[in-house]
């Protein structure tokens, strides 16, 4: 049942957690961000139908791009609603792989009707209240309202405080209108603009590694809507569709910046060019069955050229190889350099080799994954081993090893798993932490407690946990010490759910004395 999928979406190693890895492109949760988390979270509890939604409303999404936005609007002009996941693998540009991540986002709606001539006016609402308390007496708290109506419109107003910021900043205010002729979209308040591979214009969360081949390509797909508390741009934007051609045009008077996008999509293949008042890019990118090739030029007006391209080619079902070099102009803090990765069915390596560009110190950075999946007798086995290596010689400890074990049991309701970290680089730290669960339609419970050392700070630990939808935990483990958490959450009525997390985290065989602290979270949600 969709509407229960919010409540379990980090309930164990697969589902949300696995599809959110594959459409990021991120090789663990860990490197992303609260902003980017929220943003699948909405996605999810709000899925997108895919049988009636326009081109706008597909594209405002951030999980499809627009080649195969276009293919997906032509199967449907051809052959009408598409009736499986099986069915949406066969079209242009959607793989099985993709298509298994997406389904945690997007619904096939089997209504009979002539594709273009339906409307889904669906009037939905949902009201989101937490709060957070410390034994320090810190506390937090926000609020988050939600509507839409159909595929036609969306709105959100979302305000809060932190435990680390009592101050309460200024509410994300967005609303969005989708079109389904010429008019794309309209939106008005906070909005995102992704555009290219991000060399010119990307507001929100992108990763700053190339861990996975999935990293190696952004997504650009140009406006949207924003919950996100850490929202950029403050506006209007608007898209406008032309055939093949899609003109996007905004104002943030946030940073007075204006943002200009023309892209033309073609049978295997989209081409765009992109301006704001810092300079102007050109984007491409060409997809073929067993290969792509994608890149983006940018120019700012100030004179400094950033270049970014790569390619991916395809063996055989399965099997992906990835290259990628990127320069980002004299002055640059990033990183220039090239990387190249290979990912299997239960197989990953990448490695990167570059510079920062304005002070040329080198980094080489590699990332091995091994994740296999089985079923012993009616357990559902996921072991994971990931081992990555980074090597700075310019710095005091120019060698950071970092290995991860995972192993995860699932039978039933029933959930098992447990994960060891250890790190090498100015000493050696690691962490450990065992968890039991247990889910069901409207209830999930999990208890998870570990041991920690880690004496350096330049050796801390990043480990996520679980928490309710529109939170993101993930603390950095440092001291010497143990932690425990009980997650739960409980969906009462069709209307109404709740989730609780409880935390505490002690240091009693620290080398110096460092107070524990023990925490509660509580969320209710109101849907109707």
């Amino acid at each position: 049942m969709k509407s229960l999928l919010i409540l379990l979406v980090l309930s164990g190693p697969g589902g949300f957690q696995q599809a959110l890895l594959t459409l990021t492109g991120a090789s663990c949760v860990e490197e992303l961000s609260e902003d980017e988390v929220q943003r699948y979270q909405t996605l999810a509890a709000h899925p997108v139908d895919l049988n009636i939604a326009g081109r706008g409303r597909m594209l405002s999404t951030g999980l499809l791009t627009p080649y195969q936005v276009a293919s997906l609007l032509d199967y449907r002009a051809r052959s009408g609603d598409i009736l499986s996941w099986t069915e949406l693998a066969l079209v242009d540009g959607f793989s099985a792989a993709f298509v298994e991540a997406l389904r945690e986002f997007v619904v096939l709606g089997d209504r009979d009707a002539v594709p273009g001539h339906r409307e889904d006016l669906r009037f939905g609402q949902t009201l989101t209240l937490r709060g957070a308390l410390r034994t320090d007496g810190s506390a937090a708290g926000g609020a988050k309202y939600e509507a839409v109506l159909g595929e036609r419109a969306a709105a959100f107003v979302s305000v809060r405080n932190t435990l680390s910021d009592p101050a309460v900043g200024f509410p994300t205010l967005s609303a969005a209108y989708y079109g389904r002729r010429a008019l794309g979209q309209l939106v008005v308040g906070h909005f995102n603009a992704r555009f290219g591979q991000g060399l010119l214009q990307w507001s929100g969360f992108q990763l700053s590694g190339f861990g996975t081949l999935g990293a190696f390509r952004r997504n650009g797909t140009g406006f949207s809507p924003t919950g996100s508390y850490g929202a950029t741009l403050l506006g209007v934007a608007t898209d406008w569709h032309f055939g093949r051609w899609t003109l996007s045009a905004a104002y943030s008077i946030m940073g007075k910046l204006p943002i200009v996008n023309l892209t033309r999509t073609w049978r295997s293949a989209t081409a765009g060019v992109t301006a704001t008042s810092e300079g102007a890019s050109l984007e491409a990118r060409i997809a073929r069955p067993d290969w792509s090739l994608f890149g983006e030029a940018a120019l700012l007006y100030s004179g400094k050229l950033m270049v970014q391209a790569g390619a991916y080619y395809l063996p055989e079902y399965g099997h992906r190889l990835g290259l990628l070099g990127r320069w980002y102009g004299r002055g640059d803090k990033r990183y220039s350099g090239v990387a190249a990765g290979y990912e299997g069915p239960a197989f990953g390596l990448t490695a990167d080799a570059g510079w920062r560009t304005d002070t040329g110190v080198a980094q080489y950075k590699a990332l091995l994954r091994w994740h296999p999946e089985r079923e012993w007798r009616t357990i559902q086995l996921r072991p994971e081993f990931r081992l990555q290596a980074r090597y700075r010689p310019a710095d005091k400890a120019p060698l950071r090893v970092d290995g991860r074990v995972v192993l995860a049991a699932e039978r039933g309701p029933w959930l098992l798993s447990a994960r060891f970290d250890a790190v090498r680089c100015r000493d050696f730290a690691w962490n450990w932490y065992a968890e039991a669960g247990w889910k069901a339609e409207k209830a999930a419970l999990y208890l998870r407690g570990g041991v920690f050392k880690v004496d350096d700070w330049e050796d801390r630990i990043y480990v996520y946990e679980r928490d309710a939808p529109g939170s993101f935990t993930v603390p950095a483990r440092y001291g010497r010490g143990w932690d425990a958490s009980l997650y739960g959450a409980w969906h009462l009525s069709r209307h109404h759910s709740l989730w609780l997390r409880l935390e505490t985290v002690q240091y009693p065989w620290n080398r110096t004395s460092k107070e524990g602290r023990m925490e509660v979270r509580l969320q209710y949600r109101y849907r109707m």
